[in-house]
């Protein structure tokens, strides 16, 4: 920004979510309007603590979009991930595509931005978003985006057969007759590896079982 901060979107909650980390805002920056200072990050919340955000108004869901300069950035590197700065100026000594670059490159540790830097930046600044957005990271999301009949279906894959069902996100991924009856507001995703049903709202949910079945 013109303040030299790393600028975070912020976009204003429309229901209490769980599956997003929330911005905190602070005060309003005297140098610009709907710019505002970050006073803290939150992580996942569960759903009454989502509710309570929504509900306090100066919360954001954090979409993970940072804008500023490359000097920007180097300087909050510096000041604020030093350890960072180094990796990333003995990585931009060699050439891209060399396997001594991809060495390198792979012993960065494996965390996002937000944790490597953003989250240890002192100086941010947060600009409530003006557009629509979504994260398209579940089903429910997906059913959303996509194109539905009449009754709020989405179907992708042949042989697929229903009766009396609304509000269904189904995707068959093999040459088998999958039946669906009464159902509503539901997931029904068939492929090779397994086969997921679940009601819509708790679609976000599947990354539980998925760690279950790593694990088993």
């Amino acid at each position: 920004t013109e303040l030299g901060e790393i600028a975070l979107i912020g976009i204003e909650p429309s229901f209490p979510a769980t599956g997003f980390g929330y911005i905190e805002r602070g005060n309003e920056m005297s140098e610009a309007a709907d710019v505002y200072s970050v006073k803290s990050f939150k992580e996942k919340p569960d759903f009454d603590t989502a509710r309570k955000y929504m509900h306090a108004g100066n919360y954001l869901w954090n979409c993970g979009y940072f804008v500023g300069s490359v000097n920007t950035f180097l300087k909050t590197m510096k000041t604020s991930a030093p350890t960072l700065l180094k990796r990333y100026e003995a990585l931009m000594k060699l050439d891209d595509g060399t396997k001594e670059y991809a060495q390198k490159y792979q012993s960065f540790e494996n965390d996002s931005i937000d944790y490597a830097l953003i989250e240890k930046a002192k100086d941010l600044v947060v600009i409530p978003a003006t557009f629509d957005w979504m994260d398209v990271g579940n089903f429910k999301d997906l059913h959303d985006v996509n194109e539905q009949d009449e009754l709020g279906n989405y179907v992708y894959g042949d042989k697929v057969h229903q009766i009396e069902v609304e509000n269904t996100y189904v995707r068959n991924e093999e040459d088998k007759h999958i039946a669906i009856i009464g159902l509503d507001n539901v997931v029904v995703v068939n492929t090779p590896d397994g086969l997921l049903v679940a009601r819509k709202d708790l679609a976000p949910r599947v990354g539980e079982i998925a760690k279950k079945i790593q694990g088993s």
